[in-house]
């Protein structure tokens, strides 16, 4: 017994010592011939042909190896400088020093660069867009419709089918509406994008108003004086479409000054048509209606910005942005009411019309603290939004033997101010410890006044019924702590943060403190492989945006019209998730998604006239939603490159307190795939699926679209593309089934039905290429609320 005991003694020390061989981290920089850090410049360890490890560097230009101990070849390749290929030895924990890049001589196009297109990291997807053929020619949205876990649906963006996913420019969050997030996305270029990041699970370094994830762009970053940019002009046409999108944006730098701007505008016009029937169970009644929108959108926007290095160590910078958006709907409709067997008709025209003007600032100041990337950053930023929403309604009812005509306006202005000051501190210990710990203050500040009128003979007749002036401001103080660690092949992240709101106005003033905790614990099954398992967890809230608490009355129709909801509370998120990673980049994620309070709309019977249809928000008592996610990127050839995802979510709900709990099953998936042809000709093809959706007494029936197109490059200033959008052509189809009614709508809009697509991309530069920096802000998921 005691020689078996001993024999297990020495086989564990045996398997501890086999167990360290492979924990040996090699770390290094990668800088330019003046010194200054690389970034995104691939580093791959090579044992003969065969990859043993690789990386991206950080902002620092700073890598970390894993391998067995012995002899390798070390490969690093960024675009526009000559590859570095040096024979290095791989010891415990040693440093290999710095590496230096020289110019290529040669030009981009001399430079292949083998990276993987889409890649795990412990908390999120890479999607390495710089270095992928099959992102020319593409604008922002077609790459996020391709990034691992991501779904457009119409105005939304989600991730693995969670709601309140958040988007990031270079550390600033886009912080508009939904239809104007969409038209910004749209004007960005891939060949500006140097990286896509997708963070299904966000850390408590984020603010907790991020249940749905993060998804981060990065635009590149070149290196040397010198001025580049880019002009672009896009069109798309269709039966229901007409949108015209030119862009541009300019990026100097001299010496220590960095200074870039950009603008961008969209104009067109679009159609929405739809027809509906609702059915009134408890009485003998029913709707037939049909009506036509016809938008006619101005969207503008600009932003400048300067960063400026004081020394090494200490940089400041300041970035202002407008944008305007006036968007005009002219609606009419008609609609036939059936009542016991008697039809009233209404002709109605509803003619709205929003004007926007968006003004944000933003101040940073980051120090340096040492040689291992700790910095020091304080962040200022201010935004303001004035909005003025007007509609014009007229209806005329026609019945037997009697006709009557209604006249009515309303006129909402609000305005909201956004201003946060933030303190973040990330220091690292060594390669393998790091803490990251700040404070942020936040005040949120609307203001709604809406006034609502009839005709009553030849004078405007206030309607103090629907008449409101709303005050509503949210004080939020947070402050966080976030440990990560490498030890080995774990790795470990730990954070927690606690916010305290305190709000004044809606129905009731609100005062309450949370704790959001967040853990990410990876083990790297095969490091040389790439096989690890990934388990993270995060408990987050959704806040009501502002637009949701404004109970202003929007007529949709002669039956229906939408409103907010000043009482709206926020909602509570837990999220517990598996990762399995395979060769680095095929991965299957499983997790629950737990959510007290969920915000969601619903579709009622009106409390004064059950006639009419009110599409209200509410929260629902409690969700969950148990989902699994694959994502395959392949590359079958050379000159082919495939990518799959899929996500299946079972989705339960009890919308009301003590109700009965209902299930749903969700599938969404996407398959994009690109061929690389001769003389710079490739082909895209992509299908994206979903599945019949129901959310409380809602349902939206599934969905299909195919979309082609081809593209053309012309050395590399200019890239000329050609698409076909929607190929099916099949519109949507809408329902709900309240107390009382079935309603279903088929509805015809822009971006479910066919169209085509131009674009012209011109990418300008002079004198060398220049590292890009950009101001970082630190009002990142407020904003978003707008």
């Amino acid at each position: 017994m005691k020689r078996l005991i001993l024999l297990i003694v020495t086989l564990a020390a045996a398997a501890t010592r086999l167990f360290a061989a492979h924990l040996c981290p090699s770390t290094g920089r990668v800088v330019d011939e003046q010194g200054k850090a690389v970034e995104y410049a691939t580093v791959v360890l090579l044992k003969g042909t065969e990859q043993v490890a690789g990386m991206a560097t950080d902002a620092e230009g700073r890598f970390a190896l894993k391998a067995a101990p012995g002899e390798y070849t070390l490969l690093i390749q960024y675009l526009g400088f000559d590859p570095v290929k040096k024979p290095v030895r791989v010891e415990q924990e040693n440093h290999l020093g710095d590496f230096v890049m020289r110019t290529s001589a040669t030009g981009i196009e001399s430079v292949e660069v083998k990276a993987r297109l889409v890649r795990r990291e412990a908390d999120r997807f890479v999607v390495d867009v710089a270095n992928a053929p099959a992102a020319i020619g593409k604008d922002g949205i077609e790459l996020l419709e391709r990034a691992p876990g991501v779904w457009i649906d119409g105005e939304k963006i989600s991730i693995n089918g969670k709601s309140g996913s958040k988007v990031y420019v270079n550390d600033r969050e886009l912080r508009m509406e939904p239809e104007q997030l969409l038209t910004y996305l749209r004007s960005l270029r891939a060949e500006e994008i140097q990286k896509i990041e997708v963070v299904p699970t966000s850390g408590a370094d984020y603010d907790a108003d991020s249940a749905g994830g993060i998804i981060r762009i990065t635009l590149k970053k070149r290196r040397e004086n010198g001025v580049n940019g880019s002009v672009a002009f896009n069109t798309t046409q269709g039966e229901i479409v007409h949108r015209y999108n030119p862009s541009a944006n300019i990026n100097l730098h001299s010496g220590r000054v960095d200074f870039y701007a950009s603008a961008w505008g969209s104009f067109g016009k679009d159609e929405t048509t739809t027809g509906e029937q609702t059915r009134y169970e408890a009485a003998d009644k029913e709707l037939n209606a049909h009506s036509s929108m016809k938008g006619r959108n101005r969207s503008l926007g600009a932003s400048a910005g300067a960063v400026v290095e004081i020394d090494g160590r200490n940089s400041v910078g300041a970035e202002f942005e407008y944008w305007r958006n006036r968007n005009g709907e002219p609606n009419d409709t008609y609609t036939d009411f059936r009542n016991a067997g008697t039809v009233t008709r209404t002709d109605s025209h509803f003619d709205k019309l929003d004007i926007r003007n968006n003004y944000s600032a933003t101040f940073n100041y980051i120090r340096k603290i040492d040689t291992l990337g700790s910095t020091l950053k304080l962040l200022a930023d201010y935004t303001r939004r004035e909005t003025d929403s007007g509609n014009d309604n007229f209806s005329r009812m026609t019945a037997p033997g009697a006709t009557a005509d209604s006249t009515y306006r309303d006129n909402t202005e609000s305005v909201y101010n956004i201003a946060t000051a933030t303190l973040a501190l990330e220091k690292r210990f060594s390669p393998r410890w790091t803490l990251k710990a700040g404070a942020k203050y936040t005040y949120n500040d609307m203001h709604n006044d809406a006034l609502y009128e009839y005709l009553k003979g030849d004078a405007w007749t206030r309607n103090d019924n629907q008449s409101f002036t709303i005050d509503y401001t949210e004080n939020i103080a947070a402050a966080y702590a976030v440990a990560s660690a490498q030890l080995g092949r774990w790795g470990l992240v730990a954070g927690l943060r606690g916010e305290y709101t305190h709000t004044t106005g809606k129905s009731v003033g609100q005062d309450y403190f949370s704790l959001f905790p967040n853990a990410n614990v990876s083990f790297a099954l095969s490091k040389e492989k790439g096989w690890s398992l990934i388990a993270q967890y995060a408990r987050t809230i959704e806040r009501p945006r502002f637009w949701c608490l404004n109970p202003q009355r929007m007529q949709i129709s002669d039956y229906t019209y939408q409103t907010g909801n000043p009482s709206l509370d926020p909602a509570f998120k837990q999220d517990v998730n598996l990762t399995l990673v395979a060769a680095h980049k095929y991965t299957l994620t499983a997790g629950v998604q737990l959510v007290s309070g969920e915000i969601q709309q619903t579709i009622q019977a009106d409390p004064e006239n059950p006639d009419l249809l009110q599409l209200a928000w509410v929260n629902y008592d409690r969700t969950k939603n148990y989902y699994v996610s694959v994502n395959l990127p392949f590359q079958p050839a050379k000159w082919w490159q495939l990518n799959a995802n899929f996500t299946y979510m079972r989705h339960g709900e009890r919308v009301e307190q003590h109700g009965a709990e209902t299930f749903y099953n969700w599938a969404f998936g996407s398959i994009s795939t690109t061929f690389t042809l001769p003389a710079k000709f490739y082909i895209d093809l992509s299908y994206n699926y979903q599945s019949r959706i129901d959310l409380g007494n809602c349902w939206v029936e599934p969905d299909h679209r195919l979309q082609a197109g081809v593209k053309k490059r012309f050395g590399d200033q200019f890239t000329a593309s050609f698409s076909v959008q929607n190929l099916l052509d099949q519109g949507q189809v809408i329902g709900a089934h309240g107390d009382g009614f079935v309603r279903t709508m088929n509805a015809r809009q822009t971006w479910s039905n066919r169209s085509f697509r131009i674009g012209l991309t011109y990418n300008f530069k002079s004198g060398k290429a220049f590292k890009r920096k950009a101001v970082e802000a630190g009002s990142a998921d407020e904003k978003s609320r707008l």
